[in-house]
């Protein structure tokens, strides 16, 4: 989201700027674009602390990337923004609002393309949101979603003409403004990455920490684990740490094409340590149509508490319209480690499992998976 973030907040730029300005007869957009990049201020601060040997932590643990992505932040944000921008002779109530709009567009953003995405509403719940309209996987250079890059591309265009069409010739000055500060603001980017000698590719880009091994992907607070397997050298991990019953991450396997009206025999093996709260962990295979959506579900429920490997079965019949499945494993609202290995499906009276690596054996062979081949399922 490196490059997606400067081109959105450039069109929000325009059209905040356009308003304000009607208004005001002020245009500090430029204060949304500089502003977009804040909430990624903890990926310099974590770097600039490692190398100054310092530690701070926030909630227990180091700085990572996330923990600025919240309203406590962008409040506090806006505030220094506002207060250092008074002593240019700009108005405490501009700067405050646009650093703020600039903040938040880049969490909203965020929580469009990532799910869960981080703690935005962080001091009052520390419960990650997010909407995940899309699988996010950088294909342009490693650092930028081609096809998001492209809608923001064309939402900054319609933004142009619509302010061009509004002020005339007024509006192209500022408009040539606001462009400029977004291409001070790219220019600029480069060099504070080299100088804190940050992976790009590894920080800017783990936002939503989706992990991929051959036929599956896995979110954060999900892993591909080598030291607990029921077969094998590896099985899939979920963990909710605490006591507190949370959402976790999850394991989605690849579309499977299969029969309308037919039989099949899913089963999966569980291993389950401190499994508790308000749900125990389910794994489940999701019935798509040919136009994807979701139209049933047959779940597996492996125990609370620990629990040693245990298989676990169900018969199902698909629907007269069913087209594919997917397998889809979590712990919806509970706490504790769940293990998943050795995931099968039969059709009836075949002995071929339909599930490729259904085992958790095989590394993936490629990281730009066909957005068309992952699904997840609503609850």
């Amino acid at each position: 989201m490196l490059f997606e973030h400067l081109i959105y907040s450039t069109a929000i730029a325009i059209i905040a700027g356009m308003l304000w300005f009607k208004r005001t007869g002020r245009d500090p957009s430029w204060i949304i674009i500089v502003s977009a990049f804040a909430p990624d201020f903890d990926i310099f601060a974590g770097e600039l602390f490692k190398k100054l040997d310092m530690i701070i932590l926030i909630n227990g643990a180091p700085i990572r990337h996330g923990d600025f992505h919240n309203i406590a932040f962008l409040l506090l944000f806006a505030s220094a923004v506002a207060l250092i921008l008074r002593f240019a002779g700009m108005k405490f109530k501009d700067s405050f609002l646009f650093a703020g709009i600039g903040f938040g567009a880049h969490m909203f953003e965020d929580a469009l393309v990532y799910n869960p995405a981080y703690s935005f509403f962080y001091p009052l719940s520390k419960l990650r949101f997010g909407i995940g309209i899309i699988d996010y996987i950088p294909g342009f250079y490693g650092i930028a979603n081609i096809d998001i890059l492209i809608l923001g591309i064309v939402a900054m265009v319609l933004c142009v003409g619509i302010r061009t069409a509004y002020e005339s010739n007024g509006g192209v000055k500022r408009i040539a403004r606001t462009l400029g500060v977004a291409a001070a603001v790219m220019i600029l980017m480069v060099p504070v990455f080299v100088a804190l000698d940050i992976k790009v590719l590894e920080k800017v880009n783990s936002i939503a920490e989706i992990g991929y091994i051959d036929k599956w992907k896995f979110t954060p607070n999900a892993s591909w684990d080598s030291t607990v397997f029921h077969s094998g050298l590896h099985s899939a991990r979920i963990e909710v740490q605490g006591n507190e019953s949370r959402r976790s991450g999850r394991w989605i396997s690849e579309k499977i094409v299969v029969k309308p009206n037919s039989t099949y025999i899913f089963s999966a093996w569980g291993n389950t340590e401190g499994a508790g709260g308000n749900s125990q962990p389910v794994v489940r295979i999701v019935e798509l149509n040919a136009s994807g959506k979701s139209i049933n579900q047959t779940r597996i429920l492996f125990s609370k508490g620990n629990n040693d490997w245990t298989r676990k079965q169900a018969i199902f019949k698909t629907r007269p319209n069913t087209s594919r499945v997917y397998v889809y494993a979590i712990i919806s609202k509970g706490f504790g480690t769940f293990w998943l290995d050795d995931v099968e499906l039969y059709e009836e009276k075949s002995e071929n499992n339909m599930i490729i690596n259904g085992g958790f054996e095989e590394e993936v062979k490629s990281i730009l998976i066909p957005n068309s081949q992952l699904e997840e399922s609503k609850e």
